[in-house]
Protein backbone atom coordinates (compact mmCIF):
# COMPACT_ATOMS: atom_id res chain seq x y z
CA UNK A 1 0.00 0.00 0.00
CA UNK A 2 2.74 2.41 0.57
CA UNK A 3 4.44 2.00 -2.61
CA UNK A 4 1.05 2.70 -4.41
CA UNK A 5 0.50 5.49 -2.20
CA UNK A 6 4.32 6.69 -3.18
CA UNK A 7 3.35 5.20 -6.93
CA UNK A 8 0.41 7.83 -7.06
CA UNK A 9 2.03 10.69 -5.40
CA UNK A 10 4.84 10.75 -7.95
CA UNK A 11 2.91 10.34 -10.79
CA UNK A 12 -0.05 12.84 -9.60
CA UNK A 13 1.52 14.98 -6.91
CA UNK A 14 5.07 15.66 -6.75
CA UNK A 15 8.07 14.57 -4.26
CA UNK A 16 11.68 14.73 -4.36
CA UNK A 17 14.17 12.58 -5.27
CA UNK A 18 17.73 13.76 -5.92
CA UNK A 19 20.52 12.28 -4.24
CA UNK A 20 19.17 10.63 -1.65
CA UNK A 21 20.92 7.50 -1.93
CA UNK A 22 18.46 4.26 -2.32
CA UNK A 23 18.86 0.62 -4.14
CA UNK A 24 16.72 0.39 -7.45
CA UNK A 25 14.60 -3.02 -6.21
CA UNK A 26 14.39 -4.40 -9.58
CA UNK A 27 18.09 -4.88 -9.60
CA UNK A 28 17.71 -7.13 -6.47
CA UNK A 29 14.68 -8.92 -7.30
CA UNK A 30 15.19 -12.75 -8.47
CA UNK A 31 15.38 -13.07 -12.30
CA UNK A 32 11.61 -14.69 -12.56
CA UNK A 33 10.14 -11.91 -10.48
CA UNK A 34 11.50 -9.60 -12.87
CA UNK A 35 10.79 -11.16 -15.82
CA UNK A 36 7.10 -11.30 -15.06
CA UNK A 37 6.88 -7.90 -14.17
CA UNK A 38 8.38 -7.22 -17.76
CA UNK A 39 6.26 -9.56 -19.07
CA UNK A 40 3.37 -7.74 -18.04
CA UNK A 41 4.45 -4.30 -18.80
CA UNK A 42 5.11 -5.03 -22.51
CA UNK A 43 1.43 -6.07 -23.17
CA UNK A 44 0.21 -2.68 -21.48
CA UNK A 45 -0.36 -0.19 -24.48
CA UNK A 46 1.70 2.77 -24.34
CA UNK A 47 3.69 1.04 -21.30
CA UNK A 48 6.84 2.43 -22.19
CA UNK A 49 7.97 6.13 -23.47
CA UNK A 50 7.37 9.47 -21.97
CA UNK A 51 6.36 12.22 -25.18
CA UNK A 52 3.52 11.01 -27.58
CA UNK A 53 1.86 13.12 -30.47
CA UNK A 54 -1.75 12.01 -31.07
CA UNK A 55 -3.12 13.11 -34.06
CA UNK A 56 -6.82 14.17 -35.52
CA UNK A 57 -7.04 15.72 -38.77
CA UNK A 58 -5.12 19.32 -38.20
CA UNK A 59 -5.96 18.82 -34.65
CA UNK A 60 -2.65 17.65 -32.78
CA UNK A 61 -1.83 17.23 -29.15
CA UNK A 62 1.57 16.47 -27.78
CA UNK A 63 1.48 14.41 -24.46
CA UNK A 64 4.34 13.86 -21.92
CA UNK A 65 3.95 11.69 -19.01
CA UNK A 66 5.46 14.13 -16.56
CA UNK A 67 7.05 12.57 -12.86
CA UNK A 68 5.99 16.23 -11.16
CA UNK A 69 9.62 16.43 -9.52
CA UNK A 70 13.45 17.51 -10.14
CA UNK A 71 15.97 15.08 -10.80
CA UNK A 72 19.48 15.13 -12.13
CA UNK A 73 17.88 15.58 -15.94
CA UNK A 74 15.32 18.42 -15.30
CA UNK A 75 16.76 20.50 -17.07
CA UNK A 76 17.58 18.57 -20.07
CA UNK A 77 13.74 17.47 -20.07
CA UNK A 78 12.95 21.09 -19.72
CA UNK A 79 14.82 22.59 -22.70
CA UNK A 80 13.76 19.55 -25.11
CA UNK A 81 9.66 20.48 -23.99
CA UNK A 82 10.10 24.35 -23.46
CA UNK A 83 9.61 24.76 -27.74
CA UNK A 84 7.18 22.20 -28.35
CA UNK A 85 5.04 23.76 -25.49
CA UNK A 86 5.87 27.44 -26.35
CA UNK A 87 4.30 26.89 -29.78
CA UNK A 88 1.21 24.71 -29.05
CA UNK A 89 -2.37 27.38 -28.79
CA UNK A 90 -3.06 25.96 -25.49
CA UNK A 91 -1.23 24.11 -22.23
CA UNK A 92 -2.68 21.53 -20.35
CA UNK A 93 -1.32 20.87 -16.63
CA UNK A 94 -3.47 18.83 -13.66
CA UNK A 95 -2.53 22.29 -11.84
CA UNK A 96 -1.76 25.30 -13.65
CA UNK A 97 0.38 28.06 -12.53
CA UNK A 98 -2.58 29.93 -10.99
CA UNK A 99 -4.41 26.78 -9.65
CA UNK A 100 -1.22 25.84 -7.91
CA UNK A 101 -0.56 29.28 -6.33
CA UNK A 102 -4.62 29.40 -5.30
CA UNK A 103 -4.28 25.49 -4.00
CA UNK A 104 -0.86 26.79 -2.14
CA UNK A 105 -3.06 29.81 -0.75
CA UNK A 106 -6.35 27.27 0.26
CA UNK A 107 -3.75 25.09 2.15
CA UNK A 108 -1.94 27.71 4.04
CA UNK A 109 -5.48 29.72 5.09
CA UNK A 110 -8.00 27.10 5.35
CA UNK A 111 -6.76 24.71 7.98
CA UNK A 112 -9.37 22.11 6.91
CA UNK A 113 -7.71 21.29 3.32
CA UNK A 114 -4.77 19.25 5.27
CA UNK A 115 -5.91 19.11 9.06
CA UNK A 116 -8.66 17.39 10.62
CA UNK A 117 -11.15 20.46 11.18
CA UNK A 118 -13.21 19.05 14.19
CA UNK A 119 -13.59 15.77 15.93
CA UNK A 120 -10.67 13.34 17.44
CA UNK A 121 -7.00 13.38 16.31
CA UNK A 122 -5.05 10.57 15.31
CA UNK A 123 -3.74 9.93 19.12
CA UNK A 124 -7.18 9.03 19.80
CA UNK A 125 -7.86 7.27 16.69
CA UNK A 126 -4.46 5.14 16.76
CA UNK A 127 -3.20 2.28 19.19
CA UNK A 128 -0.99 4.12 21.74
CA UNK A 129 2.21 1.92 20.28
CA UNK A 130 1.04 2.74 16.59
CA UNK A 131 1.05 6.79 17.72
CA UNK A 132 4.38 6.27 19.43
CA UNK A 133 5.86 5.20 15.77
CA UNK A 134 4.11 7.39 13.48
CA UNK A 135 5.35 10.41 15.96
CA UNK A 136 9.01 9.37 15.50
CA UNK A 137 9.15 8.46 11.52
CA UNK A 138 6.82 11.83 11.02
CA UNK A 139 9.80 13.82 13.07
CA UNK A 140 12.12 12.16 11.19
CA UNK A 141 10.44 13.50 8.38
CA UNK A 142 10.13 17.17 9.47
CA UNK A 143 6.63 17.19 11.52
CA UNK A 144 6.63 17.58 14.93
CA UNK A 145 4.25 15.66 17.47
CA UNK A 146 1.47 18.41 17.80
CA UNK A 147 1.48 19.15 13.54
CA UNK A 148 1.28 15.58 13.05
CA UNK A 149 -1.56 14.33 15.45
CA UNK A 150 -4.11 16.80 13.60
CA UNK A 151 -3.12 16.02 9.89
CA UNK A 152 -5.67 14.35 8.20
CA UNK A 153 -4.68 10.39 7.87
CA UNK A 154 -4.32 10.62 4.01
CA UNK A 155 -1.42 13.56 4.33
CA UNK A 156 0.00 11.56 6.77
CA UNK A 157 0.11 8.01 4.74
CA UNK A 158 1.48 10.24 1.84
CA UNK A 159 4.58 11.67 4.16
CA UNK A 160 5.51 8.42 5.11
CA UNK A 161 5.69 6.94 1.42
CA UNK A 162 7.97 9.59 0.93
CA UNK A 163 11.36 8.98 2.27
CA UNK A 164 12.74 11.65 4.55
CA UNK A 165 15.43 12.77 2.77
CA UNK A 166 13.44 12.89 -0.13
CA UNK A 167 10.71 14.96 2.02
CA UNK A 168 12.81 17.39 3.49
CA UNK A 169 14.38 18.17 -0.65
CA UNK A 170 10.91 19.28 -1.67
CA UNK A 171 10.43 21.38 1.36
CA UNK A 172 13.27 23.47 -0.37
CA UNK A 173 10.37 24.52 -2.73
CA UNK A 174 12.48 22.83 -5.75
CA UNK A 175 9.79 22.52 -9.03
CA UNK A 176 9.66 19.11 -11.05
CA UNK A 177 9.27 19.78 -14.67
CA UNK A 178 5.16 20.34 -15.28
CA UNK A 179 5.77 23.00 -12.31
CA UNK A 180 8.42 24.77 -14.03
CA UNK A 181 6.69 24.52 -17.13
CA UNK A 182 3.59 25.87 -16.17
CA UNK A 183 5.05 28.91 -14.58
CA UNK A 184 7.32 29.57 -17.39
CA UNK A 185 4.50 29.57 -19.96
CA UNK A 186 2.00 31.78 -17.84
CA UNK A 187 4.76 34.27 -16.82
CA UNK A 188 5.51 34.48 -20.96
CA UNK A 189 1.45 34.87 -21.50
CA UNK A 190 0.61 31.66 -23.35
CA UNK A 191 -2.73 29.96 -22.66
CA UNK A 192 -2.84 27.26 -20.38
CA UNK A 193 -5.54 25.75 -18.72
CA UNK A 194 -5.98 23.21 -15.56
CA UNK A 195 -7.13 19.56 -16.79
CA UNK A 196 -9.60 19.33 -14.02
CA UNK A 197 -10.41 21.19 -10.89
CA UNK A 198 -7.30 21.36 -8.65
CA UNK A 199 -9.49 20.24 -5.64
CA UNK A 200 -10.56 17.02 -7.05
CA UNK A 201 -7.42 14.33 -5.69
CA UNK A 202 -8.77 15.72 -2.21
CA UNK A 203 -12.13 14.73 -2.86
CA UNK A 204 -11.02 11.44 -4.11
CA UNK A 205 -9.81 10.54 -0.92
CA UNK A 206 -12.61 11.94 1.08
CA UNK A 207 -14.31 9.26 -0.65
CA UNK A 208 -12.55 7.10 1.46
CA UNK A 209 -14.04 5.80 4.82
CA UNK A 210 -11.82 6.98 7.75
CA UNK A 211 -11.11 3.43 9.19
CA UNK A 212 -9.79 2.83 5.45
CA UNK A 213 -7.71 6.12 6.32
CA UNK A 214 -6.17 4.66 9.73
CA UNK A 215 -5.65 1.54 8.21
CA UNK A 216 -3.19 3.39 5.29
CA UNK A 217 -1.61 4.71 8.10
CA UNK A 218 -1.29 1.43 9.55
CA UNK A 219 -0.30 -0.22 6.86
CA UNK A 220 2.77 2.65 6.20
CA UNK A 221 4.45 2.10 9.16
CA UNK A 222 4.33 -2.05 9.20
CA UNK A 223 6.21 -1.68 5.39
CA UNK A 224 9.58 -2.93 5.53
CA UNK A 225 10.42 -1.79 2.44
CA UNK A 226 12.70 1.40 2.68
CA UNK A 227 11.54 4.27 0.99
CA UNK A 228 15.23 5.38 -0.41
CA UNK A 229 14.89 1.77 -2.22
CA UNK A 230 11.52 2.67 -3.07
CA UNK A 231 12.73 6.54 -4.36
CA UNK A 232 15.07 5.52 -6.41
CA UNK A 233 13.17 2.63 -8.17
CA UNK A 234 10.71 5.25 -9.43
CA UNK A 235 13.03 7.31 -10.70
CA UNK A 236 15.48 5.01 -12.65
CA UNK A 237 12.29 3.41 -14.20
CA UNK A 238 11.07 6.65 -14.74
CA UNK A 239 14.37 7.57 -16.63
CA UNK A 240 13.84 4.63 -18.87
CA UNK A 241 10.80 5.60 -19.66
CA UNK A 242 9.42 1.80 -18.30
CA UNK A 243 6.05 3.39 -16.81
CA UNK A 244 4.26 0.20 -17.40
CA UNK A 245 6.88 -1.37 -15.49
CA UNK A 246 6.65 1.35 -12.41
CA UNK A 247 3.43 0.09 -12.51
CA UNK A 248 3.64 -3.59 -12.45
CA UNK A 249 6.10 -3.39 -9.31
CA UNK A 250 3.68 -1.38 -7.51
CA UNK A 251 1.05 -3.58 -7.50
CA UNK A 252 3.43 -6.49 -6.63
CA UNK A 253 3.93 -4.99 -3.78
CA UNK A 254 0.91 -3.57 -2.56
CA UNK A 255 -0.56 -7.28 -2.94
CA UNK A 256 2.50 -8.50 -1.35
CA UNK A 257 2.50 -6.58 1.89
CA UNK A 258 -1.23 -5.38 1.86
CA UNK A 259 -2.95 -7.70 3.50
CA UNK A 260 -6.04 -9.38 2.71
CA UNK A 261 -7.51 -6.65 1.17
CA UNK A 262 -4.75 -5.84 -1.02
CA UNK A 263 -6.31 -6.61 -4.73
CA UNK A 264 -9.46 -4.94 -3.59
CA UNK A 265 -7.51 -1.73 -2.49
CA UNK A 266 -5.60 -1.56 -5.65
CA UNK A 267 -8.30 -1.97 -7.78
CA UNK A 268 -10.15 0.76 -5.89
CA UNK A 269 -6.92 2.97 -5.98
CA UNK A 270 -6.51 2.31 -9.52
CA UNK A 271 -9.99 2.92 -10.57
CA UNK A 272 -10.64 6.07 -8.69
CA UNK A 273 -6.69 7.95 -9.16
CA UNK A 274 -6.33 7.05 -12.70
CA UNK A 275 -9.13 5.53 -14.27
CA UNK A 276 -11.91 7.68 -13.68
CA UNK A 277 -10.19 11.10 -13.86
CA UNK A 278 -8.51 9.63 -16.91
CA UNK A 279 -12.10 9.84 -19.08
CA UNK A 280 -13.43 12.91 -17.71
CA UNK A 281 -9.42 14.45 -18.99
CA UNK A 282 -10.22 12.86 -22.24
CA UNK A 283 -13.87 14.22 -22.24
CA UNK A 284 -11.89 17.60 -21.57
CA UNK A 285 -9.44 17.53 -24.37
CA UNK A 286 -11.87 15.74 -26.78
CA UNK A 287 -14.80 18.73 -25.91
CA UNK A 288 -12.01 21.23 -26.27
CA UNK A 289 -10.80 19.87 -29.91
CA UNK A 290 -14.36 20.07 -31.09
CA UNK A 291 -14.63 23.79 -29.69
CA UNK A 292 -11.59 24.76 -31.77
CA UNK A 293 -10.79 22.64 -34.69
CA UNK A 294 -7.30 22.34 -36.01
CA UNK A 295 -5.57 23.38 -32.43
CA UNK A 296 -2.44 22.33 -31.77
CA UNK A 297 -2.33 21.36 -27.79
CA UNK A 298 0.20 20.46 -25.63
CA UNK A 299 -0.22 18.48 -22.23
CA UNK A 300 1.58 17.27 -19.09
CA UNK A 301 0.05 15.30 -16.73
CA UNK A 302 1.56 12.35 -14.79
CA UNK A 303 3.08 9.48 -16.86
CA UNK A 304 0.78 6.79 -15.21
CA UNK A 305 -2.07 8.43 -16.82
CA UNK A 306 -0.84 7.85 -20.27
CA UNK A 307 -0.64 3.83 -20.37
CA UNK A 308 -3.19 1.19 -20.13
CA UNK A 309 -6.54 0.40 -21.37
CA UNK A 310 -8.12 2.89 -19.91
CA UNK A 311 -5.03 5.14 -19.99
CA UNK A 312 -5.69 8.54 -21.75
CA UNK A 313 -3.58 7.52 -25.00
CA UNK A 314 -6.21 4.85 -25.49
CA UNK A 315 -9.04 7.12 -24.98
CA UNK A 316 -7.52 9.60 -27.48
CA UNK A 317 -7.14 6.62 -29.80
CA UNK A 318 -10.56 4.73 -29.60
CA UNK A 319 -11.77 8.93 -30.44
CA UNK A 320 -9.95 8.42 -33.66
CA UNK A 321 -6.42 9.62 -32.62
CA UNK A 322 -3.28 8.27 -34.52
CA UNK A 323 -0.69 8.11 -31.41
CA UNK A 324 2.72 8.02 -32.40
CA UNK A 325 5.78 7.77 -29.71
CA UNK A 326 7.95 10.57 -29.89
CA UNK A 327 11.98 10.47 -29.65
CA UNK A 328 12.87 11.75 -25.69
CA UNK A 329 15.67 11.11 -23.98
Amino acid sequence: MRFLLVALLLLARPMLALDCGGTDLLTTMPESERAALEARAERTPHGHGLLWQAMKDNTRFTIFGTYHLPHERTEAHLDALLPRARAADIAYFEMNAPDAQDFERRAATQPGVIFIAEGPTLPDRLEEDEWQELRRQMAARGFPAFMTAKMRPVFVSMMLGLSPCGLKQQQSGAKGIDGRLARTLHDEGHATRSIEDPMTPLRIFDAFPPDTQLDMIRLALDMEIDPEDMGTTLLDAYLRQEIALIWELGRKISLDHGGPGAEEDFALFERVLLTERNHDWAETLLADAADTPGQNAFVAVGAAHLMGESGLLRRLERAGYTITPLPFD
